[in-house]
């Protein structure tokens, strides 16, 4: 049946699988229902070897006829036979008796159900009083509480190893956890058939769960040592998982043919020898994954899960009866181990993708659940309410809709909304990003950042690829996302564990990555081309500047009358050399050549005005330091218009200029005396002067300040040395 639905979707598969154990658990709970019940509650008194009286329904037909304390020694056939009442009549557990005792019970659960089927049962009291009881069909009794309760942690088992074999039927890893899943559904099933039993079922019937029970209970334990044979390095060509599932059906066939005295030795000694195998097997995978990481911490987070819960059903389950004693807790609570199991192995699948899963894993069995819950509360409605079958649906979409459906939304936008989030920021920093490049160069060291930002990965660094690297790869173990690089001079990048190693990167990463870097890509394109063009209209502008304006000036100055109209000229050529210059933007200039002409400009400015010039200048100076065309230009231009501004707006006896240099700044600082008191006229004139010199130290990234203290003025301006 298995073979024939790999070849189907997953979720068909998951909707198969839990049909048929519906199907299977629906059989269950018919045959407890029709098993007829006296509504009494009995205790086992193993030291006189008798049942006693516990509890009397109010609502059985036999509420007065027998009082709690009262002990029941046999029933009294009508053919005058007795069945004796003993202490393993009820045994939750028959599988812990002795084959003798066990098959006793199995003769007796026969010739009492053949009783309690006629209708009424003959009890005889220790007191040799005869009580004749009402057996009758019970609805609400304590076997099917009993049943649904232990039915509950098979579930649980069986629904978690189906969705992991669902999704990848093909590998024998998945195969291995979807047995264990199967067995532990079976185990638990049939030890609700049996175990809550009220007086008796069946003996046939009771011998068929026994066995079934006995086979399922040695494949849990074969199965989840043969998945550590496999899973996650294959041990070795020899296969050794079959071996071992063989072994468990070994047992199980000495169990049949009760080869030993008791399951002591042919079921429970086995699966404790078990344990202890599979910690061998365990330590070695241990050793085989040493200088596997990604193999490594899948082992270690299934250690943790299947380890744990097996050590807790082999020490509270297993061992006890292995040694010939009581187990210290009740069942009910000893099988919360499968819990821990299979609800640790679920939330390892959406932490190290376990068998190579995704998280939507996760997210399937969330909706696949919302669709469960609403068949539930219909049925749940119909039988415990008695409510019409329109009017139960109704309210048990009501109840879904207005309780599970938000809960499941809050739940799965909770998985999903860090990197939502993360995407979100992104995208907005890119679109940012976009907007504001002046270059290509702001796009490529931005690239970086941006991946940081997206899948904040414990480790990025550049690497070099071929070039016919794919564009975005995501590692087959998830560990690594590679971005191939945005331009051929540039390099390309690696990103290991994503979320800062919560997680491993996804199919969904892959196509995330593979959406910024190609508008990052297409970006640059778009920049790049702007650049071209811009640079292609400079060098015309730059042409017809330098033949047309420029020739018009030299012809001014080869023409001049007079020494002012060549001077003018030749002003007027050197300027447009420099705007020429700045428009070049491959040009720079040396430092110390730029300091040495400001020194020039301020001593024949100075000079030419009668003013003291004090010169300071403070730094180091390098032969190959050098600056843009662009703030030389702005620099000469803002020095010039504060030596005009003082010889303009004031009657300065000296003019004092300073220039320092640091490895980041150059600080520019004009100070002059006799400020007086000026007029309107050259107030405005002033505040286009100084608004000019703000415009371009901000043009060039730096600051800007001007004040006055008494009849002194000073400029300020702090230029950065890698700016424009």
């Amino acid at each position: 049946m298995i073979i024939g639905i790999t070849g189907l979707a997953p979720q068909q598969r998951l909707i198969i699988v839990t049909l048929m154990a519906v199907f299977v658990t629906a059989l269950s709970i018919a045959y407890v229902l029709s098993v007829p019940q006296l509504g009494i509650d009995w205790k086992a008194d193993f030291e006189r070897n008798v049942l006693v009286v516990e509890n009397v329904s109010p609502d059985s037909p036999n509420h007065g006829k027998v009082v709690p304390g009262e002990r029941a020694v046999a029933v009294k056939q009508d053919n005058g036979g007795l069945i004796p009442l003993f202490a393993d009549t009820i045994h939750e557990d028959p599988d812990l008796l002795t084959y003798q005792r066990y098959n006793i019970l199995l003769e007796q659960q026969n010739r009492l159900i053949e009783e309690l089927e006629d209708g009424t049962i003959n009890v005889i009291t220790s007191d040799q009083r005869v009580v004749t009881l009402t057996a009758e069909q019970q609805a609400g009794s304590g076997a099917l509480a009993y049943l649904l309760i232990k039915a509950g942690y098979g579930w649980v088992a069986l629904l978690v190893a189906a969705g992991i074999w669902a999704y990848s039927p093909g590998r024998i890893e998945t195969k291995l956890f979807f047995l264990s899943g199967v067995s532990i559904f079976s185990t638990t099933l049939t030890l609700g058939t049996y175990g809550g039993r009220e007086l008796a079922i069946s003996g046939d019937v009771l011998a068929v769960l026994m066995s079934l029970n006995h086979l399922a209970v040695l494949q849990v334990s074969a199965s989840l040592i043969a998945l550590f044979w496999v899973y996650p390095i294959r041990q070795s060509r020899f296969p050794g998982h079959y071996v071992i599932l063989a072994i468990g059906v070994l047992a199980w066939l000495s169990d049949q043919l009760q080869l030993a005295t008791s399951p002591q030795y042919t079921v429970y000694s086995v699966i404790v020898v078990g344990f202890i195998l599979g910690v061998m097997v365990l330590g070695r995978q241990w050793r085989l994954t040493r200088n596997h990481p990604i193999e490594r911490a899948s082992l270690k987070w299934c250690a943790l899960s299947v380890f744990t819960g097996c050590l807790l059903l082999t020490t509270l389950i297993m061992l006890p009866p292995a040694l010939g004693v009581s187990r210290g807790l009740p069942l009910s609570l000893s099988l919360i181990s499968v819990l821990v199991l299979y609800l640790g192995m679920a939330a390892g699948l959406t932490r190290y993708r376990l068998f190579d899963l995704e998280q939507w894993w996760f997210k399937t069995w969330i909706w696949f659940f919302g669709g469960v819950l609403v068949v539930l509360l219909d049925v749940a409605l119909i039988f415990g309410l008695g409510l019409a079958g329109e009017m139960a649906l109704a309210l048990s979409l009501a109840l879904a809709g207005w309780f599970y459906f938000p809960l499941r939304q809050a739940l799965m936008s909770r998985l999903g909304r860090n990197r939502q989030n993360n995407f979100d920021l992104a995208l907005k920093k890119l679109v940012d990003n976009l907007f504001s490049a002046s270059s290509g160069g702001r796009i490529l060291s931005a690239w970086p950042d941006l991946l940081k930002q997206t899948f904040s990965p414990l480790s990025i660094r550049p690497i070099k690829q071929p070039a016919d690297a794919k564009p975005v790869a995501v590692s087959n173990d998830g560990v690594q996302m590679t971005l191939a690089a945005l331009d051929v001079d540039q390099p390309g990048f690696l990103l290991e564990f994503a979320d800062d190693g919560r997680r491993l990167f996804s199919p969904d990463d892959l196509r995330i990555a593979s959406l910024l870097r190609a508008i990052s890509e297409q970006a640059l394109f778009t920049v790049r081309a702007r650049e071209d063009g811009a640079e292609a209209e400079r060098r015309r502008i730059m042409r017809d500047l330098h033949d047309d304006v420029g020739g018009r000036i030299l012809s001014v100055l080869h023409n001049a009358s007079d020494e002012r109209q060549a001077s003018l000229a030749r002003n007027a050529l050197q300027s447009l050399r420099e705007a020429l210059q700045a428009l070049d933007q491959e040009s720079l200039s040396w430092l110390v050549d730029c300091v040495h002409d400001w020194n020039d400009l301020c001593l024949q400015r100075c000079k030419e005005m009668g003013v003291q010039l004090r010169w300071s200048f403070t730094g180091d100076l390098y032969k190959e330091q050098a600056i843009t065309v662009r703030q030389r230009i702005n620099l000469s231009r803002i020095i010039h218009e504060a030596l005009t501004n003082a010889f303009r707006h004031a009657h300065p006896d000296y003019v004092q200029v300073s220039v320092k240099i640091d490895n980041e700044n150059l600080y520019l600082k004009v100070t002059n005396d006799g400020v007086v008191g000026l007029q309107t006229e050259n107030n405005n004139i002033a505040k286009r002067g100084l608004n000019n010199m703000r415009t371009r130290s901000e043009e060039l990234g730096g600051h800007f300040h001007f004040h006055i203290n008494g009849s002194t003025a000073t400029i300020d301006a702090v230029i950065p040395l890698d700016g424009a």
